[in-house]
């Protein structure tokens, strides 16, 4: 690099790089530096571009991870990049756009590197390829805090919007040996120890609030950062920022406009989901737990809050950003943990603008990567748990163009709440058909009990898939117990796992049946007045639900169903006689929506309320660790082989 652009296919031949790697000590008051960072090769967006300019240039920075151990180059090089911060506040002030575009290149050459060591080598090795003998407090521990820093002091505008993308990576890289080391926790390692619990945990707050903010606005990249047009961008296999390699595939990668908001969440996604066992201080997530809204009326800051943000803005951006794992991510953190933001959202009139793109993310199940749907499927139980919550989207009745991606059937003047319960539905069929996944019909099931006592007014197809779902169920539970009755005990263990498998899925769908039976239960003794569409499915499958009731199993549970059933049967054979013909559909649905309200309500024998409560795992960090840092794949390319999480 240097002077001009060089292709990555001749990195090697590099005078400049070649100089840098050298047995050459090189100081930081050598003007080769100033030559070095004026290159115009654009960092790599995609993994195939990254690894072209790997596979070129990893016998340099093999040589390089030799040499430095003498040279110390790599410390001049930061601590010429230490001088520069000092800097950059007055040239960001002058729009001194050369100055940031060569400090954009130091960082990207950082990067480089501290990717290349925290993928082969060990943490403490690598804090020592920062450090000289001389400088105290160590370099490495000042870079942490330049990087740091400037993340936090320089403004977005147009020329300073690559150096804080570039910076955010760089921080990023920095904090990665915690996903190259399975037998170091991050708590032992140097820059994790650090930011948490060093000097530089005072800049929690700051950093959270300032990565919080460039996701929440979204800024769309210049034009110079993308490497092309403005826009979205969708790039072939290989494009021009392979400088020398032609296109030779047809696949297409998807790069986002807006790569800042995207970095900027990832990595506080990393820092919050670190430190996270009770006996270690997360000031990360203690400042994000204790914000507070901005717009709150009254003005008054709540005591312990760590900053105020614009809630309004914040709800905006995660609805519009919802189909993406990291808001995902960062929308359960902000339910479960945070107070303030909580009551936001259920104080909110436009809940449905938040439901929908996670509806979505359900019903494309079978598309969607499954942590996204975990994480999708645990939001809707944390709302479910709300009363508020629960009343709102049954009153929220959804235009035809809010659900056209709603295709298996048209519905109009459905609920918010009518939909929910019909795409959970349609994950608990998909789950027990593919997946197989006990926690996730468990939590699908737990919503839709938690929201039973407040269902009004359901939609006719919404009531049909109930009932439905009760039936192709308990057929699939009839041929696997007839099956099972059909085994010889005395035969030999040759089958004893494909038995043992029936017996197992026989009590799942066992347990899935009955939770099915108390959620219609809830709904009759609740709301059995603003339910007759539901009264109706139930009394139109009368036989179905009079043969289960014979079954031990399932007794207790449809006394109350078959009084319903037997109650409203009678008023319709009733009205059938005094006319002397048979009634309509129109005419039954009719004397059903009259006998609801009429319902001796006091017939039916009370339960308990359906109430389940989320509880985050005793180790989250065994899921979400892994989780974050393969999310931030997509744009820091780690190797795949090394990266251990």
């Amino acid at each position: 690099m240097g002077n001009g652009t060089t292709k990555y296919s001749e990195l090697n031949k590099n005078d400049f790089l070649n100089r840098l790697v050298s047995k050459e000590i090189l100081l930081p008051a050598d003007p080769f530096w100033n030559s070095l960072f004026s290159f115009n090769n654009k960092p790599p967006r995609t993994k195939e571009e990254w690894k072209i300019m790997e596979e070129n240039s990893e016998e340099l920075l093999k040589r390089f991870l030799i040499s430095n151990i003498k040279t110390r180059n790599f410390s001049s090089l930061i601590k010429v990049l230490l001088i520069r911060h000092s800097e950059l506040d007055t040239s960001v002030q002058t729009e001194n756009t050369l100055f940031i575009w060569q400090t954009c290149n130091a960082l990207f050459l950082i990067r480089v590197v501290v990717k290349f060591m925290s993928e082969r080598i060990k943490e403490e090795e690598l804090v020592k390829q920062f450090n000289d003998e001389e400088t105290s407090p160590p370099v490495f521990d000042k870079f942490l805090s330049s990087i740091i820093n400037i993340i936090i002091e320089i403004p977005v505008r147009e020329h300073t919007y690559g150096l804080l993308l570039e910076a955010t990576k760089v921080l990023i890289a920095l904090l990665s040996p915690a996903a190259f080391s399975t037998s170091k926790p991050p708590n032992s390692m140097r820059a994790w120890r650090e930011v948490m619990t060093g000097d530089l945990n005072e800049v929690s707050k700051p950093l959270t609030c300032s990565l919080l903010l460039r996701y929440i606005e979204q800024n769309v990249a210049p034009t110079d950062v993308l490497g092309q047009e403005g826009g979205s961008l969708v790039l072939g296999f290989l494009n021009i920022l392979t400088l020398g390699y032609s296109s030779t595939g047809a696949e297409e990668v998807v790069l986002s406009n807006k790569p800042l908001a995207d970095c900027s969440l990832s990595l506080l996604m990393i820092l919050l989901n670190h430190y996270t066992d009770p006996a270690l201080v997360n000031p990360f997530r203690t400042a994000l737990f204790n914000f507070s809204n901005a717009s709150e009326r009254g003005g008054d800051i709540p005591p312990g809050t760590s900053f105020v943000i614009e809630f309004p803005p914040l709800y905006k951006t995660l609805a519009n950003t919802l189909q993406n794992d990291e808001p995902t991510l960062l929308l359960y953190l902000l339910l479960l943990k945070s107070c303030s933001f909580r009551n936001h959202v259920f104080a909110a009139t436009d809940i449905d603008q938040l439901v929908l793109p996670i509806l979505q993310t359900l019903y494309r199940a079978p598309e969607s990567n499954s942590h996204l749907t975990y994480m999708s499927l645990i939001i809707i139980l944390i709302l479910s748990e709300d009363d508020l919550f629960n009343q709102t989207i049954h009153g929220c009745v959804l235009r035809a163009n809010q659900i056209s991606w709603y295709t298996e059937r048209s519905c109009t003047d459905i609920s918010l709440g009518g939909l929910v319960i019909l795409v959970i539905i349609r994950t608990i069929q998909y789950n027990m058909l593919k997946m197989r996944d006990k926690y996730l019909h468990t939590n699908c099931l737990a919503a839709l009990a938690n929201m039973s006592s407040h269902c009004t007014n359901l939609h006719p197809y919404v009531a049909q898939r109930i009932v439905s779902l009760f039936e192709t169920l308990a057929r699939k539970h009839s041929r696997l117990v007839d099956g099972l009755k059909g085994v010889d005990a005395e035969d030999n263990e040759e089958g004893f796992d494909e038995v043992s498998d029936a017996v197992q899925d026989a009590a799942v769908l066992e347990e899935v049946l009955r939770m099915v039976l108390e959620i219609i239960n809830s709904c009759f003794i609740h709301q059995i007045q603003n339910n007759p569409n539901l009264i109706y499915a139930v009394l139109y499958k009368r036989e179905m639900f009079e043969l289960y009731s014979k079954n031990p199993a399932f007794e207790d549970l449809l006394a109350n169903i078959l009084k319903v059933v037997i109650y409203m049967s009678s008023r319709v054979e009733q009205e059938g006689e005094r006319r002397g013909a048979s009634l309509s559909v129109n005419e039954v649905q009719q004397i059903v929506r009259d006998g609801a309200h009429q319902f001796p309500r006091e017939r039916l024998s009370a339960f308990g309320d359906l109430k389940f409560k989320y509880v985050e795992e005793e180790e989250p960090e065994e899921f979400f660790i892994p989780y974050v840092w393969g999310l931030t794949s997509r744009f820091m390319f780690w190797s795949d082989k090394r990266l251990k999480t």
